[in-house]
């Protein structure tokens, strides 16, 4: 029988933007080299907030968890240079503000 970490998805090395189901589509949290940790009994992603994605970069490099079973989705990005460039690829279109 598979254990709980062996079905829990690969994100080290990986930026990922979270979908919370406790908070407006357009406000996101974004995570660098994240990875899973029991807190309690609870299951959290745990990962630094990365440079250039938050306002005047006031939470850059703090350590940020969100409750595993709070995430309505979530996007992968191989590094936080691909995440920036699609972000503002978004705004330009005008699919994010």
């Amino acid at each position: 029988m598979p254990t709980i970490s062996t079905r829990l998805p690969n994100l080290s090395g990986k930026v990922v933007v979270l979908y919370l189901a406790n908070r407006n589509y357009e406000h996101v949290v974004v995570m660098e080299d994240p990875i899973f940790e029991l807190n309690g009994e609870r299951l959290f992603l745990c990962g630094a907030i990365p440079d250039g994605v938050s306002p005047n970069d006031w939470a850059a490099g703090i350590r940020s968890s969100v409750a595993w079973d709070q995430v309505e989705e979530y996007l992968v990005f191989d590094s936080l240079e691909d995440y920036l460039s699609r972000a503002a690829l978004a705004v330009e279109e005008g699919y994010l503000q």
